[in-house]
């Protein structure tokens, strides 16, 4: 048998990942990246693998690992901004997000721009940000329930109530 590159072992251990087998997409990573150290599609699936069992700070290590030798990989800046708000590190979440979105303008991107700053207390700023992904989709249940949320504790009901009841 020959040599398995690490775009086999990712193949192998996303197949695995996604029918529910995490330990062993787990063991695949970590076996790769014995062979290729710091390998940085293996390092951020090992990442997102270790992020669905719970293992934040593993987790956060590997890919800060995959974005050291990728640092123009949105998809990586996406899960260490997700990454970092499970920490509540929301200054680095933002910053990863914001490097995200100048890579790659997708609406998960804004709309994880808009629970961070919505979870960070930054209440305005989260505001505009629902605001836009409501005018962009206006069917956006989560984006008119967060702005409802938001409308109520500012005491307008009026707003709240419309909005809310746009998100039901």
């Amino acid at each position: 048998m020959g040599m398995t590159t690490p775009e086999d072992i990712v193949r192998r251990a996303t197949a695995a990942f996604n029918a529910g087998r995490c330990d062993e997409a787990k063991r695949l990573c970590e076996q790769g990246l014995v062979g290729t150290p710091g390998e940085p599609m293996l390092s951020h699936l090992l990442a997102a693998v270790l992020f669905a069992s719970g293992e934040t700070d593993a987790a956060r290590s590997h890919v800060e690992t995959s974005l050291t030798k990728r640092p123009d990989n949105a998809a990586a800046r996406l899960l260490a901004a997700r990454l970092a708000r499970a920490a509540e590190d929301f200054d680095r979440a933002l910053s990863h997000l914001d490097q995200a979105i100048a890579l790659a303008p997708q609406r998960e991107a804004f709309v994880e721009k808009a629970r961070t700053l919505d979870q960070a207390g930054l209440r305005p700023q989260a505001r505009q940000a629902w605001n836009a992904i409501l005018d962009a989709v206006p069917d956006h249940v989560e984006a008119a329930a967060r702005l409802g949320r938001l409308a109520w504790e500012n005491g307008e009901i009026a707003l709240a109530a419309k909005l809310l009841e746009r998100a039901a």
